[in-house]
């Protein structure tokens, strides 16, 4: 059984020094369980494929599934995944934000699932600042067992994560906001994977005044 350090985060206001003390563990691949802007996420270091297949094996998570990676900002998504200028029009209009993106993955990132790069920068600002400072995209499936629903209750999270997973970031509870909107950038015209906080249409009108 893991020995599991909770530690009590304020999401709007965290406390640097508390981020700081976990990132190095994280790089490591210790995995965290913390806030994002929907739901809590399951996180560690999305480089470290040992520490990816961890994740898939607390949530139950079946191979093959595709691992959202948060990053800090447009430049670290680009280290990674395929960036054009459509995608990154869209970042800079609809990021930070519960918008998530399909890429082509680069060689700098690991084959862990369906070749691909699919990532999002957080507007949760303990999200956003795990990513910045540990200075790798991390990983960001939802903190739940597979097929069952998003959590945003610490102490729910406790209750079903404590020993499993290395550290819980305890924010308390978190507004309930559906899980991020996921779209397929990798042909021609985007392809909507799944419905959530960010309309489908609202991105493709944007790309439509865009062109002209």
């Amino acid at each position: 059984m893991t020995i599991t350090k909770i530690i009590k985060i304020n999401p709007e206001n965290p406390d640097i020094k508390i981020i700081k003390s976990i990132v190095k563990e994280v790089r490591n691949g210790k995995v965290v369980i913390y806030p994002t802007e929907t739901c809590y996420g399951l996180g560690t270091n999305a480089l470290n494929e040992k520490a990816v297949k961890r994740v898939y094996e607390i949530k139950k998570e079946p191979k093959g599934s595709n691992v959202i990676a948060i990053v800090a900002n447009l430049e670290m998504a680009k280290k990674y995944g395929c960036i054009n200028k459509t995608v990154e029009k869209i970042v800079k209009k609809f990021m930070p934000g519960p918008l998530t993106l399909v890429v082509k993955r680069k060689n700098t990132y690991p084959l862990i699932t369906n070749r691909a790069f699919v990532f999002r920068i957080s507007s949760n600002k303990v999200a956003n600042l795990l990513a910045k400072y540990a200075k790798v995209p991390i990983t960001a499936t939802s903190a739940n067992l597979h097929g069952k629903p998003s959590i945003y209750s610490s102490k729910k999270i406790i209750r079903e994560f404590y020993g499993k997973v290395d550290i819980i970031l305890d924010a308390g509870k978190l507004r309930k906001i559906p899980s991020s909107t996921i779209i397929d950038m990798r042909k021609k015209s985007p392809v909507l994977i799944r419905v959530g906080p960010v309309p489908f249409t609202e991105v493709i009108k944007f790309l439509k005044l865009e062109s002209r």
